[in-house]
């Protein structure tokens, strides 16, 4: 669905209309810019998305076609899943260079995961308005 190389598409169902913003099912198709591999909407579980509505009329049971930035995406992959698994393996390979057992590393490098998902939690709105995701009729 991708007739861009700079947007990835997605068609979704509006499930909710209300103050200038809707509420977007996406079916879990995958698209063929990623072929599934990075975004993971191949499953079959529907992700919603919440869309600013700036000019479009949009009603409950409308399709529509959800486009986001690659670039938005490959930041997205990369602050969910290349950044921790970065500081995952360093802190492994920090804390048994020191000397300690592996069972503690490994227990130190998974419970860095608690303050780094907690940061971007705190961040998210930052991080969500670097993402731009537009939505247009079908």
């Amino acid at each position: 669905m991708n007739s861009d190389n700079t947007n990835i598409e997605q068609i979704g169902l509006v499930t909710e209309a209300t103050g200038g913003y809707a509420k977007i099912s996406v079916l879990g198709a995958g698209c063929s810019s990623c072929h599934n591999s990075l975004c993971m909407l191949g499953d079959s579980k529907a992700k919603e998305v919440t869309v600013k509505l700036n000019s479009l009329t949009v009603h409950a049971g409308e399709e529509v076609i959800v486009r986001i930035n690659s670039s938005s995406g490959y930041k997205a992959v990369m602050w969910l899943y290349i950044l921790p698994f970065i500081l995952m393996i360093g802190l492994l390979t920090s804390v048994s260079q020191l000397g300690y057992h592996e069972s503690i590393a490994g227990l130190v490098s998974l419970a860095i995961l608690i303050p780094y998902f907690s940061v971007l939690y705190l961040f998210r709105k930052t991080l969500a308005s670097q993402c731009r995701i537009d939505i247009a009729k079908r």
